[in-house]
């Protein structure tokens, strides 16, 4: 054995080689695959730490992402529940104003009701006569007929007579119709503001003369064509039936205000209505205490219902010239019983 390492060593020395040398190299050589070793592996650890970093940061950028999209599905569940709290509250208001339609007084629709069915009658004017239905018809007197119809005769001039019994041809017009000069309850000129002229030349002395008493009256209706009557009456009808409305309106043709010798008369105490109420004020008393002075009568007096056949209208003025006026009223007739006929 002695011999193996010394021939070893010989050799060594012959090649030029120090044994200690060859063992520090080794050791070198050692140290060297440990160092690379060691760095090859801290290499590898920072590769896996790379990794888990970069893998760490992947699961967070996904876990944003995933909170992002959490958060868009958040926000969109919340658009869909505001639109449909919106549409809720929308359907509760519709329901709400369906219910307040249902609540509606009965009252109400009626009145709506009969706003509608106005449309849809003939045009009339706020200033057409609008008397009290009568709560029980007066007698009439035996001589009514109204079978026997009659024609008016038009030669009496103002005398002539209109009533239930006499008619005027349907498309009569007096060709002398004028607007007087007097203070109406309405602006501008309608058909109902002219007169005959005769007539309407007294009437305005009537209005002059009860203005310089302090006593304020206003023309209402005057002329009215028998198509305007027509309408009328047709209204009546259908409003309070047949039976009452022949008890203050007057059938196509029947009516005195075609003759143009009418006027229907009122006052500001009465709102310048056509109403029984104006025979109780200053205004109404003064028509029938003076209104013969200037050749008129108040055509359908108190009272008068069963000798004329119509309801008291003290707006109702009738010409038939002073010394006639003044003569019915004296007597307490009516324009019949003067004339002797029947109604």
């Amino acid at each position: 054995m002695k011999k193996i390492v010394t021939v070893s060593t010989l050799a060594l020395l012959l090649a030029g080689c120090n044994p200690g040398d060859q063992q520090a190299d080794d050791t070198t050589k050692t140290e060297q695959k440990s160092d690379e070793t060691k760095q090859s592996n801290d290499e590898t650890k920072k590769e896996d730490t790379a990794k888990d970093t970069n893998k760490e940061e992947t699961n967070k950028t996904e876990e944003t992402a995933k909170d992002d999209t959490s958060e868009e599905a958040k926000q969109e569940d919340n658009s869909s529940d505001a639109a449909t709290q919106e549409d809720q509250e929308s359907s509760d208001e519709t329901k709400k104003e369906e219910e307040q339609k249902d609540d509606t007084p009965a009252s109400e629709n009626k009145t709506e009701d009969k706003k509608d069915e106005s449309t849809d009658k003939p045009d009339s004017s706020s200033q057409d006569p609008e008397q009290e239905k009568p709560s029980k018809p007066e007698d009439e007197t035996p001589d009514v007929d109204k079978s026997a119809e009659a024609k008016a005769d038009l030669s009496l001039g103002n005398l002539v007579v209109v009533n239930k019994k006499y008619s005027l041809p349907i498309d009569y017009k007096p060709s002398d119709l004028v607007v007087p000069d007097v203070s109406f309850s309405y602006s501008g000129v309608l058909e109902q503001s002219y007169m005959r002229a005769p007539a309407a030349k007294q009437m305005e002395k009537m209005f002059a003369a009860a203005k310089k008493e302090g006593v304020t009256l206003n023309a209402v209706s005057g002329f009215r064509s028998g198509e305007r009557q027509k309408v009328l009456y047709n209204n009546y009808v259908a409003r309070d039936g047949k039976a009452a409305a022949d008890q203050y309106s007057a059938r196509p043709g029947h009516s005195e205000h075609q003759t143009g010798l009418t006027f229907d008369i009122s006052a500001p105490s009465v709102g310048n209505g056509l109403t029984a109420a104006l025979g109780d004020t200053k205004e109404g008393k003064w028509i029938a205490n003076n209104a013969a002075k200037y050749g008129f009568i108040v055509r359908y007096d108190r009272g008068f219902q069963s000798r004329t056949g119509y309801t008291y209208e003290p707006w109702h003025i009738r010409y038939v010239g002073v010394d006639v006026a003044t003569q019915i009223k004296n007597n307490g007739q009516t324009l019949e019983e003067y004339m002797k006929v029947g109604h």
